[in-house]
């Protein structure tokens, strides 16, 4: 059983995804770097999916591009910050080698990461809070981070569990 397939089960996906297919080749050549696979099959099969009606995966495709020209404008978006408070900025930024490449966003403004060493499969998902520059790592995938936050298995400091987003009242 895979990651992909607990969240298949925890949340089966939409009949018609919004903005789920491309070209990854495309996508993959203007990062200049390959992709997670699970984050490939996850836009595939949910596209922009509002998981928790709190988190939404930075798909590159469709109307507006989420994950490219965003990641290209992170590090001059954030310079400035990060050389005036070094200490506070444990991780490089994409493009730098190594660097914080997002792949989810949330409603409050938080970016959901990749630490992009190494390969791919095996990135280290950061929850990074860009306003107050404050993150934690979880050594899993993405799917896999999905799957343990909505399930209540992986919190963050960053932002809320998806519980608190789907209690009734």
């Amino acid at each position: 059983m895979t990651a992909f397939d607990d969240l298949t089960r925890l949340i089966p996906p939409p009949p018609q995804p919004l903005w789920a297919n491309g070209d990854w080749d495309e996508v993959e050549t203007a990062l200049g770097m390959e992709l997670p696979s699970d984050f490939k099959q996850m836009v595939g099969a949910y596209g922009a999916y509002h998981f928790a009606e709190f988190l939404t995966p930075l798909t590159p495709f469709g109307g507006r591009d989420l994950l490219v020209g965003p990641a290209k404008r992170l590090l001059d978006q954030e310079r400035n910050f990060r050389d005036s408070n070094p200490d506070a900025c444990p991780y490089p930024l994409y493009p730098e080698p190594g660097g914080l490449l997002p792949w989810a966003g949330t409603d409050n403004g938080d970016r959901v990461c990749w630490l992009t060493g190494g390969q791919p499969d095996e990135w280290t998902v950061v929850c990074w809070n860009p306003r107050g520059w404050y993150s934690d790592a979880h050594p899993v995938a993405a799917v896999e981070f999905l799957v343990g936050w909505l399930s209540g298995h992986i919190s963050t400091s960053v932002f809320p569990d998806a519980a608190e987003f789907t209690e009734e009242d």
